[in-house]
C-alpha cells in the first residue's frame, strides 16, 4: 500500500526560524516575509546547526510502504529512507525501533552523518548513541577526503569509527594510488589521530613501509609519534638518514627528539623543546655528534631564544646561540636550510620597556664569530652592556618631536682593536606640512656625541666628543592626469621631489669606528641624512638631492603598471669626513640612479636600476630583472647584477636564471643557477625535477650545489615522495625551491576543507 511519503514519528519543536544560528542577529525588516505565517524565513545559505540533544531531534521515515507494529516498531520497504537532522539513511529494506532508537538496513546501504558516506550491504545503528556496524562498507569521508573498504565498519559514537581488515587511503582520488593495508584502524577525528596494528603502506601496489603498529594525523592537530623519515645526501656528510620522533607534551608544549645518521660523520642527536604561555614563549635546540668521524672531535650547537612579557609595560628576553667550532655549519648543516654561509652567532639577553611615547631597551650582546680561514672577516664589537632610550610624539600641535639617546659599552674580541664607550643623544623636531598635492616638511635636530675610550697598545685614554646641528628641508609635488599605456586607460601622475640637507664640518678623524661603515648607495639612502650606517661618522652636508618619479596607475584598482624614477644628489661643498682608509670626495655631484619598472601585462613584469658615474661615464652598478608568470606552476625569472669595486666592496657580475617550467605532461623542470662572470664559476646551482601523480602524491629529484667558503662548496641531493594525506617520504626540497626560485608554486597543494554539506542527498 502505497503510504504518505514524509511521516514524522517524533514530536518536538522545530518552529524557530531556520536562518537565525545561535547567536545570530534577528532579522531586519528587509528580510523575507515569513512562509506560510509559520514563523519561517529563508536562508540565504546553507548554516550549520548548533548542537541539540540527538533524542530531541525529530525522525523522518519516507518509503513506498510501511508497517507499523503499534508506535514502537516500524518497517520501510522499497526506496526506504530514515532521515534526522544530522543523519541520512537509505536503503532497501530499513526496520526502526522508536523505543531503543534503534535502526536496521539491508541492501544498498547509504548512510550520510556530517557530509561522511558508509555504503554497504547491512547496517546496524543506534540514532542515540551513534554506535553500530555495518558489513563490507565502501567510505569516504569529508575532514580529510580519504576513503577506503574494510571487512567491518565499527561505529563507536560520534567521530569515531573502527575498521577490520581495512584498505585506507587519505587520497581524495576515486582511484587512488596509496593505500594502509592493516589487521585494524581506528579513526578518532575528536583527537585527529589514527591508530592501526599490522600496517602496511603501498605505493602503486608496491610496499613499501611496514610496522606493527602505525599512526598518523587525520588533521592538522599535533599528536605524538614518529614523523615521515628523511633521507638525503650532501658531498659532506654523505648519505645521511633522519627519523624525528614528536612529543605532543601539551596543547602548548612539544618536543622533537631527531637521531641521525651520516655515513660519513656519524650518528648525531638533535632536540628541539618549544613552549607557548600567555605571556611567555620561546624554543631551544641542541645538536650533538659525539666524535666526528672526519673531524676527529665532538661537535655541538645549541641554540635557545625566550620572550617574557613580565609587565604590561616590561618585557625580558635572550637569544643565545654557539657552536663547537668554526667549520660547524659549513660541514653540518641540514639540508635545504641555508645555514651554511652563518659567519656570527648572537648571545644577547635584552630588558625592554615601554610606555605611551617611549621606548627603551638595555641588553648585552657578544658574538661568536665562525671564521673562514680563506677569507677571514673583522669580529663586530660585543656590547656589553648597551641602554637605548627612544620617543616619539606625531602631531603635537602640528610639530613630529622624536628623541633618541644610547649609551654602549664598546669591547673588542680581538686585541689589536680599540675598546671604549661611546654616548649620544639626537633630539630632532619637525613640522609636517602635507595636502592632497604635494608637502613640504623642515626638520632640525643636534646630535651630540661623547667617547670614552680605553689606554690601547700603550696610547693614553682619550675623551673625544661631537656635537653637530642637523637642518633639512623635504618638499615634492604630485601632479596627475588621464592618459594610457600601450592603449589602456590609465593614472599618470608626475612627482618632483626636492631634499636640502645643512650639517657643518667636524674633523672626526680621531674618533673610533664602532659600528659604522659607508652606507649603500640607493634610493632610499640618497634621501637619508647621512652617508654612513651608524653613529661614529656623520658626514658634513651643503647638498641638494633632485629626483623626478612618473608612475601609470590602474584607475579602477590602483595597481602600479609602470614607473620611471630619476634622482642625483648635488653636492656645494666637498666632503672631507671619512672612514679610516677612504679617500675624501671632491665631485660635485653624486652618482645618477634610474630605475625602471614596468607590468606590461598581468603574466610579464620587470624592473631595472642603474647607478651611473658622470665623472668618468662609467655604470657604477646596475640590475636588471624579469619575471614571466604565464600560468600556474609556470615561471621563468632572469636577473643581472653588476657593481664595480669600491671602498671595501668588491666587485660583482652575475647572471641569475630562475625557472619552474611544465616539459611534459604531470613533469616539470625546477632550476636555479647563479653564475659569476668575474670568477668564471657558479656561485649556486639548484636544478631537478618534479612529477605530479594527479591528487595523490608527488616526487621531487632536485640537486644543489652551494659555495660554504671560499674555494668550498657542498652538494646536495633531495629525493622526495609526497603522498597527499599521509605526508612525505624522503627529504624535502621545497624550503630550498621556495627560496630559490621567485613564484615558485607547489605542484600538489593541499585539498581544500571539506563542507558538512558536501554530499547532501
Amino acid at each position: 500500500m502505497q503510504v504518505i511519503r514524509w511521516f514524522s514519528v517524533v514530536a518536538a519543536t522545530v518552529a524557530a526560524p531556520l536562518a537565525c544560528a545561535q547567536g545570530s542577529p534577528p532579522p531586519q525588516a528587509s528580510a523575507p516575509a515569513p512562509l506560510g505565517g509559520q514563523g519561517l524565513r529563508l536562508s540565504p545559505s546553507l548554516q550549520e546547526r548548533p548542537a541539540r540533544d540527538p533524542d530531541s531531534l525529530p525522525v523522518f521515515l519516507e518509503g513506498d510502504s510501511l508497517k507499523g507494529e503499534g508506535q514502537e516498531n516500524y518497517r520501510l520497504d522499497g526506496n526506504a529512507q530514515v532521515r534526522r537532522a544530522d543523519v541520512i539513511l537509505k536503503a532497501d529494506s530499513i526496520e526502526y525501533h522508536q523505543v531503543e532508537n534503534d535502526l536496521e538496513a539491508q541492501g544498498n546501504v547509504r548512510l550520510l552523518r556530517e557530509g561522511n558516506l558508509i555504503t554497504g550491504p547491512r547496517l546496524k545503528l543506534n540514532l542515540g548513541s551513534g554506535v553500530g556496524e555495518v558489513e563490507q562498507p565502501h567510505f569516504r569521508f569529508v575532514q580529510t577526503g580519504s576513503s577506503g573498504t574494510a571487512d567491518r565498519l565499527e561505529l563507536l559514537g560520534q567521530n569515531r569509527l573502527r575498521a577490520l581488515g581495512v584498505r585506507y587511503s587519505g587520497c581524495t582520488c576515486e582511484q587512488p594510488d596509496w593505500w594502509v593495508k592493516a589487521t585494524q584502524l581506528d579513526l578518532d577525528y575528536n583527537a585527529g589521530e589514527a591508530t592501526g596494528r599490522n600496517g602496511v603502506l603501498y605505493f602503486k601496489g608496491v610496499p613499501i613501509l611496514a610496522s606493527p603498529l602505525i599512526s598518523f594525523p587525520l588533521n592538522d592537530a599535533r599528536k605524538s609519534g614518529f614523523l615521515s623519515p628523511t633521507f638525503g645526501i650532501t658531498s659532506k656528510t654523505g648519505p645521511e638518514f633522519m627519523l624525528p620522533y614528536y612529543f605532543n607534551i601539551a596543547p602548548n608544549r612539544d618536543a622533537t627528539l631527531t637521531p641521525k645518521y651520516m655515513a660519513r660523520r656519524g650518528l648525531q642527536l638533535g632536540g628541539e623543546f618549544r613552549y607557548l604561555e600567555p605571556r611567555f614563549s620561546g624554543e631551544t635546540r641542541l645538536t650533538y655528534l659525539p666524535d666526528d668521524a672526519v673531524y676527529k672531535d665532538d661537535r655541538y650547537l645549541f641554540s635557545s631564544q625566550h620572550r617574557q612579557q613580565l609587565t604590561d609595560t616590561l618585557g625580558f628576553n635572550w637569544n643565545y646561540s654557539r657552536a663547537s667550532d668554526d667549520a660547524y655549519f659549513r660541514d653540518l648543516s641540514a639540508l635545504g636550510t641555508g645555514l651554511s654561509t652563518t659567519a656570527t652567532l648572537e648571545q644577547s639577553f635584552a630588558l625592554t620597556w615601554h610606555s605611551g611615547y617611549w621606548d627603551a631597551y638595555a641588553r648585552s650582546i657578544r658574538y661568536q664569530t665562525l671564521q673562514d680561514p680563506l677569507a677571514p672577516i673583522v669580529p663586530p664589537y660585543d656590547r656589553s652592556p648597551q641602554f637605548h632610550l627612544t620617543g616619539a610624539r606625531y602631531d603635537w600641535g602640528g610639530f613630529d618631536v622624536r628623541f633618541e639617546a644610547d649609551a654602549t659599552r664598546f669591547v673588542s674580541p680581538d686585541s689589536t682593536q680599540v675598546s671604549g664607550t661611546r654616548l649620544y643623544a639626537y633630539p630632532s623636531v619637525s613640522y609636517p606640512i602635507v595636502r592632497p598635492g604635494g608637502f613640504f616638511i623642515p626638520k632640525i635636530g643636534i646630535h651630540s656625541t661623547h667617547y670614552d675610550i680605553q689606554s690601547f697598545q700603550g696610547n693614553p685614554s682619550t675623551d673625544p666628543s661631537r656635537t653637530l646641528p642637523i637642518m633639512s628641508v623635504d618638499t615634492g609635488l604630485i601632479f596627475e592626469r588621464d592618459s594610457n599605456l600601450l592603449g589602456q586607460a590609465v593614472k599618470q601622475t608626475l612627482e618632483p621631489r626636492l631634499f636640502y640637507l645643512r650639517v657643518p664640518y667636524r674633523d672626526q678623524s680621531q674618533l673610533p669606528v664602532f659600528d659604522t661603515a659607508l652606507a649603500d648607495f640607493n634610493f632610499a639612502q640618497i634621501f637619508s641624512e647621512n652617508l654612513f650606517a651608524g653613529s661614529d661618522r656623520i658626514a658634513e652636508a651643503n647638498q641638494l638631492t633632485a629626483a623626478l618619479t612618473s608612475r601609470w596607475l590602474d584607475p579602477k584598482t590602483g595597481v602600479e603598471r609602470a614607473r620611471i624614477t630619476g634622482a642625483q644628489r648635488l653636492y656645494f661643498s666637498d666632503q672631507r669626513v671619512t672612514l679610516p682608509g677612504m679617500e675624501p670626495s671632491s665631485d660635485g655631484r653624486s652618482d645618477f640612479l634610474v630605475s625602471v619598472y614596468g607590468a606590461l601585462t598581468s603574466t610579464l613584469s620587470g624592473e631595472t636600476t642603474v647607478q651611473y658615474n658622470p665623472k668618468i661615464s662609467r655604470i657604477s652598478r646596475s640590475t636588471v630583472g624579469a619575471r614571466w608568470n604565464p600560468a600556474r606552476l609556470s615561471t621563468i625569472s632572469l636577473a643581472y647584477r653588476y657593481k664595480r669595486e669600491a671602498y671595501e666592496v668588491p666587485g660583482q657580475e652575475q647572471v641569475d636564471i630562475a625557472f619552474q617550467w611544465p616539459i611534459a605532461p604531470r613533469w616539470f623542470a625546477i632550476g636555479r643557477f647563479d653564475y659569476s662572470l668575474l670568477e668564471n664559476r657558479i656561485a649556486e646551482s639548484v636544478a631537478g625535477f618534479e612529477y605530479s601523480g594527479g591528487c595523490c602524491y608527488a616526487v621531487r629529484v632536485v640537486a644543489q650545489r652551494y659555495a660554504v667558503a671560499r674555494n668550498n662548496a657542498t652538494t646536495a641531493m633531495f629525493v622526495q615522495l609526497e603522498l597527499t594525506g599521509f605526508g612525505g617520504i624522503g627529504a624535502s626540497p621545497l624550503m630550498t625551491l621556495r627560496r630559490s626560485i621567485p613564484g615558485y608554486e607547489s605542484i600538489n597543494p593541499p585539498p581544500p576543507p571539506g563542507s558538512v554539506f558536501q554530499r547532501y542527498e
